[in-house]
């Protein structure tokens, strides 16, 4: 761990120390992955990342919360780690997901829950663009890098210490916001529950090809509406 620390510390330059940032870069540097990426998750549907390495990263990030699918995902359900050195291999398991994520250029991929006992706050996120397995060493590594993050994470939460980008689930940024209000909107349309209409939210934006922040201010603006026919709207 004191190691770990001090890779963070050395990656810093031009981010906060001890932030976020500063993590995932560090985790690039001595894991042998290609990028990085933390979100705070407070159940399967609700996720709000924090940060990411490159845009590559990014990308799967939407796409975890798009689809619903992939390791990001599963590892919140589970409490484990995923990993998953070859995603091709397991396309059958996440059809929304993995074709995505490959044509995004992610070939491995390795998902960590940040928790304690009971308590989930979040997924450390790993890819590679070429499919590989981590060596024992970069796992223990990587576990290390997940118990500090969450540390961070739980330090911001109890307002121990400030972290860049971190809200609370119940005051998460604007985007994310607009998610969960353009999922109370679909539900009152189409007369469903909400999990039900997150996943209508969601196959729209997957079928648009479009993120699924804009989708759901297309909604909220209404320039979007759903109903027992096909959607109506820029995106349909």
């Amino acid at each position: 761990m004191a190691q770990v620390w001090a890779w963070i510390a050395a990656a810093r330059e031009g981010y906060a120390p001890g932030s976020l940032d500063a993590l995932c870069q560090a985790a690039v540097s001595r894991l042998g992955v290609d990028g990085a990426s933390v979100a705070a998750v407070s159940g399967p549907g609700v996720r709000e990342p924090l940060s990411a390495t490159d845009e590559r990263s990014a990308r799967l990030e939407e796409l975890l919360l798009t689809t619903g699918e992939g390791p990001g995902a599963e590892d919140f359900m589970f409490g484990s780690p995923m990993l998953i050195p070859d995603l091709e291999a397991v396309a059958g398991r996440w059809p929304g997901f993995v074709p995505a994520a490959v044509a995004a250029g992610a070939g491995a991929v390795f998902a960590f829950p940040l928790q304690a006992g009971a308590i989930r706050a979040g997924v450390l996120s790993l890819y590679r663009a070429a499919p590989g397995p981590l060596t024992p060493r970069q796992l223990a590594d990587a576990l290390a890098f997940a118990d500090i993050a969450l540390e961070l994470l739980l330090d911001a939460a109890s307002g121990i210490s400030e972290l860049a980008g971190y809200r609370m689930l119940d005051g998460m940024s604007g985007s994310r916001a607009e998610v969960y209000q353009a999922t109370g909107m679909v539900s009152v349309q189409l007369g469903v529950s909400l999990e039900e209409a997150l996943v209508r939210l969601r196959a729209h934006a997957f079928a648009a090809g479009a993120p699924l922040d804009d989708v759901a201010g297309d909604v909220v603006s209404r320039t979007l509406r759903f109903g027992p026919g096909p959607d109506l709207g820029p995106r349909a």
